[in-house]
């Protein structure tokens, strides 16, 4: 028995030793990526492009030389995996080929073959019609919306006299498809009395039963009856001075109101409630494509000084800030005011007031195709006054307004006076304007008379 027991023991010991001394197979090891460039496609406007160059397993920094339509563009010292590169100076509505070469003494590549296909060019030809309201004191029409070519809305302070040569105050004038009709609204407060509903500042149309209007304080309209109803009091804001001067929204669930001392305001169906902006400036633009982010500009006129705004249904935050700089500021800080916002159809974002400028691929720059559009640039305001709005339909198709009876239209190539002739000496100036389609309507004041312009292509 004791010789069975010594026997496994042994057995068992060499096994140990066996099994410690057994070691798995080596793994295979995944093969090395080849090295690799390639070309993909970004944005293209009419006379610009945008190509991201990656690369994969290649040593960097690497000098690229970038080819278009097989001749030398450009060489790029690539410093990251992935690099977006900008061409300009092309051609609208033209297809371009790129490839990129990396040519180095222990490196040799080619990327693939990208073809680019540039915007076509809009018109500028457009028709024209002007309307002038108002009988004394000073007139204004501050903001429009358009659904149609026979449903327009325009509102601001209009002063008429009435049979017996008394004032009478319009805040609405609707354009029905033959002329326009001033209208005239009624609101009640809380305490007692009725009021004109005037000096209305912000119109967003939403149906035909549900208009609101910014007035300091909201107010919302069922189409039909004379009287409005008072949806939020400027009077609820947590600071007094504050107000309700422009709105967006896409539904009667999704509304927002900004105005001064950096008022906003967020409605979601059944409550307002008021967001910090992180600014006191007067908010007196927004914008937004689909809603998911929310962009409004604040302005300081007697410092020249301004701020764009980024944020939305939780919070706001300062995206950039302008003043009076020098070059070596830009662009940390934009020069001027920031009057107006609008995004294109590809995210770019514009704004401006002194200047123009856009931002893309995370870089702010001039809108360099606008002549003068530089700091030092349009001397004696020869070419142009300070922009007030800029709405369009698309980067190849938007107009700007504002002072000077500035209304200019890019067609995607190039800007050109719309309308009535430019003049710096003009008593007209735009307060805002939009574009749907072939038709934009500019609204604001020619002296001391509210005015509109009506623009067909």
């Amino acid at each position: 028995m004791k010789n069975i027991l010594k026997i496994l023991l042994i057995l068992t010991t060499v096994l140990s030793i066996i099994g410690c001394n057994t070691t798995e197979p080596p793994q295979p090891q995944p093969p090395t990526p080849e090295p690799e460039i390639t070309l993909t496609f970004e944005d293209a406007y009419s006379i610009e492009a945008w190509i991201k160059i990656t690369t994969t397993n290649i040593q960097l920094p690497a000098a690229v030389t970038l080819k278009q339509n097989n001749t030398v563009e450009q060489t790029i010292s690539l410093l990251t995996q992935d690099s977006v590169i900008y061409i300009d100076s092309l051609l609208p509505k033209t297809t371009y080929t790129f490839q990129a070469f990396i040519h180095s003494s222990n490196q040799s590549f080619k990327s693939n073959e990208l073809s680019v296909t540039t915007m076509d060019t809009t018109s500028h030809n457009f028709t024209w019609q002007t309307w002038t309201f108002g009988e004394h004191s000073s007139s204004i029409l501050n903001d429009v919306a358009i659904i149609d070519e026979n449903n327009i809305w325009a509102v601001g302070e209009i002063y008429m006299l009435d049979s017996l040569g008394q004032t009478d105050t319009y805040g609405i004038v609707h354009w029905n498809g033959q002329n326009w009709e001033p209208i005239k609204l009624y609101y009640s407060i809380p305490s007692g009395g009725e009021f004109v509903l005037s000096n209305i500042r912000g119109i967003i149309y939403l149906s035909s039963n549900e208009i609101w209007f910014a007035a300091g304080s909201i107010f919302r309209w069922d189409g039909v009856s004379q009287n409005v109803q008072l949806i939020f009091s400027r009077l609820d804001l947590s600071d007094p001075n504050g107000s309700i001067e422009k709105l967006w929204g896409n539904s009667k669930t999704y509304l927002y109101g900004v105005g001064n001392k950096g008022t906003i305001v967020i409605y979601n169906g059944q409550t307002w409630q008021q967001i910090s902006s992180g600014t006191e400036f007067p908010l007196i633009d927004i914008y937004s494509k689909d809603g998911n982010e929310i962009y409004t500009t604040g302005i300081n006129v007697s410092e020249v000084r301004g701020v764009l705004l980024k944020g939305n249904a939780n919070q706001f935050s300062i995206m950039i800030n302008s003043e009076i700089i020098d070059e070596s500021e830009l662009f940390d800080k934009l020069y001027g005011d920031l009057a107006s916002v609008w995004i294109d159809e590809l995210g770019t974002i514009y704004t401006g007031g002194n200047l123009l400028y856009r931002y893309k691929n995370n870089e702010w720059n001039y809108v360099t195709s606008l002549p003068e559009n530089f700091i030092g640039g349009n001397p004696g305001s020869y070419y142009r006054g300070a922009i007030s709005s800029i709405r369009g339909n698309a980067s190849n198709d938007y107009i700007i307004a504002g002072e000077r009876n500035t209304i200019k239209h890019f067609n995607g190539v190039s800007w050109k006076q719309i309308g009535l002739p430019y003049s710096p000496t003009s008593p007209i100036g735009w307060a805002k304007v939009i574009q749907k389609g072939n038709l934009a309507i500019a609204v604001g004041i020619n002296g001391s008379k509210a005015f509109i312009i009506m623009l067909n292509r």
